[in-house]
């Protein structure tokens, strides 16, 4: 074996024991799976080099590019502060031979990473609580349910999402049938309390991820990620048998799904999908699910 190939083994092997010995550590807490954790230390070690070549924010731009930072998997910032330093013992113990000068650029650039992680978690709570503040905005009071203003911020975001990760999404729409009916004859009172009904339902046969949307005055949508064009008619039946079992006055609905991308790519197209299936389902003589298929 050649001094080049012995020096590029040695190199794996120090990457290698690294890795593994922040892994026995982190693991020590049983805070995120193996899989993710591999790649985590693969994405700190590419920082901590570009430190000792001579970048000092190398591992803070690591962090930045990071998928993995800042999504489900992240437990606290005191956890991830806790698991960035582990990573620095780590680097240090496995990389004894480093001149001073190294590894006090070593510690410079955790010291950075450490704060930037710092100022993102300060950033995520500043965020979440102003999301939350307009969510509470843009309610709907009678149902608690979002408005449709919160629908035409949520299904871009969606859309996007599923076309750029390839996962299905669908949307849900769900009219009263009689709801005309019911103010001619009771008043807007009753077609209310049929409403707060329906809003319950949808409620209790829907998932917590779903988002779930009322229009004035008998319209509601729901946004279902990660679900299929089956899953999605499974619902629309829950829900069409759980109002038509029910609801007070007799009332029903009509409901019907699209999904992305099988129907639609992009959110208006979408919406138009779902609502043509919807009048369809109501043209039937109401009461009815159905998911969109093409004329």
């Amino acid at each position: 074996m050649s001094d080049a190939e012995s020096v590029v083994t040695l190199e794996r092997q120090a990457r290698d024991r690294i890795i593994q010995s922040w892994i026995a550590a982190v693991e020590a807490r049983g805070t995120r799976s193996r899989v993710a954790l591999q790649a985590r230390g693969r994405a700190l070690l590419e920082g901590a080099e570009a430190v000792l070549r001579g970048d000092p924010e190398g591992l803070v731009e690591q962090l930045r590019r990071d998928p993995q930072w800042g999504l489900t998997a992240i437990q606290s910032l005191a956890e991830e502060l806790r698991q960035l330093l582990l990573f620095r013992t780590a680097v240090l113990e496995g990389l004894p031979d480093l001149a001073e000068a190294q590894k006090a650029a070593l510690h410079a650039g955790f010291d950075r990473a450490a704060v930037e992680l710092a100022a993102w978690f300060e950033a995520l709570a500043r965020a979440a609580d102003e999301a939350l503040g307009e969510a509470e905005r843009i309610r709907d009071p009678l149902t608690g349910l979002f408005s449709r203003r919160y629908l035409e911020i949520c299904l871009p975001v969606e859309v996007q999402r599923s076309l750029r990760y390839g996962h299905p999404l669908c949307l849900l729409a769900a009219r009263l049938d009689n709801s005309q009916e019911l103010l001619g004859r009771w008043g807007q009172g009753v077609v209310q309390e049929v409403v707060r009904h329906a809003a319950e339902v949808l409620q209790r046969v829907t998932r917590t991820v779903d988002t779930k949307v009322y229009v004035e005055p008998d319209l509601f949508y729901v946004l279902m990620p990660e679900a299929n064009p089956e899953y999605a008619y499974v619902i629309a039946e829950r829900l069409r048998e759980a109002v038509a079992a029910g609801a007070p006055y007799e009332a029903t609905v009509s409901v019907a799904a699209a999904c992305c991308p099988l129907h639609a790519q992009d959110p208006q197209a979408l919406l138009a999908r779902v609502e043509e299936a919807l009048d369809r389902a109501r043209r039937l003589g109401g009461n009815t699910s159905l998911v969109y298929e093409p004329a």
